[in-house]
């Protein structure tokens, strides 16, 4: 019973995923090649550089934390050129919180979990 439930969870995120890719606006399909760490190696040239400062804080009150973007570099003024860096930025930041999370002893479910529950307002 809990295999057919978690079959069909994966089965309905595989189609959201689906759909997803189907509608993804042409600037959204770009490759991100991600490396962390204070002198990371790409595997081409790099130039450049693009960033955002995120910072959390602890709040005395039970449960909620408080977080933000701190500080913001870009590279481009140009519109379509910000939100390719955005693009790159974010999948940069994704993958480090999954990698993260399972490095703290999460499992890499948990974390994806916790991405596609955030309630985007």
């Amino acid at each position: 019973m809990i295999a057919a439930i978690y079959a069909r969870k994966r089965m309905i995120v595989m189609l959201l995923s689906l759909v997803a890719v189907v509608l993804i606006p042409r600037e959204g399909w770009m490759a991100t090649e991600v490396r962390h760490g204070e002198a990371p190696q790409f595997s081409v040239p790099i130039s450049g550089r693009y960033a955002v400062n995120v910072v959390g804080h602890y709040t005395n009150v039970d449960g909620l934390a408080a977080a933000g973007v701190r500080t913001v570099a870009w590279q481009s003024d140009k519109p379509a050129k910000r939100r390719a860096e955005m693009l790159a930025l974010r999948t940069a930041f994704l993958e480090w919180f999954v990698e993260e999370w399972v490095r703290q002893g999460g499992a890499r479910d948990e974390a994806v979990f916790h991405i596609q529950r955030y309630p985007f307002r």
